[in-house]
């Protein structure tokens, strides 16, 4: 079993993701700090002026890292939240990989949106250009979000088709199946899904696809 690491600001902010990711071998995987940082000022210069959002659909919901200052309930079009990237670091194993979210073409997704301090933006998205671009699994873009209070321009992390761990067609059932025997250094793919469940719920949303998947993993129906 992997020893575990907390995702918090502290560990990030070290670098202990990428440090027990070269330890287990994922090395020649990682993304370096120069490219991060490029990455993130491609989508938000420095010198950015705009309110600066990020949109949580999955751990972003329940664990942000940085510190908001609102938060609003937001709908996007024409990307639906699916188990689509295999995870065999922080939610899963090179023997059991685990499943985490990506937003997929097609649909929509509820979540929460995020708004932080646009003085501190720069250094709050490198804490998260750390976190969600460790390896390139997902491309940053800027998406419009509908909230009751109006439309908003968030940060979202559209899943990477060309990576590597990037699933096209996965069933329902043998998604549920991985997430119930993966766990990594960040925990178990199960406690993510339950989290990401439990956190949509208190916001008054619901995720049927990923309810699915719940009953599936208690009921062991993997055929």
């Amino acid at each position: 079993m992997q020893p575990r690491i907390k995702l918090n600001r502290q560990n990030i902010k070290d670098d202990k993701l990428r440090e027990i990711a070269r330890k287990y071998g994922f090395g020649d995987k990682l993304l370096d700090d120069k490219t991060l940082l490029n990455s993130r000022r491609k989508l938000i210069p420095d010198n950015f002026k705009d309110d600066v959002w990020l949109f949580g659909y999955g751990s972003l919901i329940w664990n942000p890292v940085v510190k908001p200052i609102e938060k609003r309930n937001v709908q996007i079009f024409g990307y639906r939240r699916k188990y689509c990237l295999k995870s065999e670091m922080g939610r899963g194993s090179k023997e059991y990989p685990g499943l985490v979210l990506g937003l997929n073409s097609g649909g929509s997704t509820l979540g929460q949106a995020i708004k932080i301090n646009t003085t501190s933006a720069p250094l709050e998205l490198d804490l998260i250009w750390r976190r969600e671009m460790i390896t390139g699994a997902y491309i940053p873009k800027i998406l419009k979000g509908y909230t009751v209070k109006g439309e908003i321009n968030m940060i979202a992390f559209v899943i990477n088709k060309s990576h590597e761990n990037y699933l096209c067609s996965i069933s329902e059932a043998k998604t549920a199946l991985m997430i119930s025997k993966a766990q990594g250094y960040l925990g178990t793919a199960c406690e993510y899904l339950n989290k990401t469940c439990e956190s949509l719920k208190n916001l008054g949303l619901r995720d049927s696809y990923l309810e699915r998947l719940q009953k599936r993993i208690i009921s062991s129906n993997f055929s």
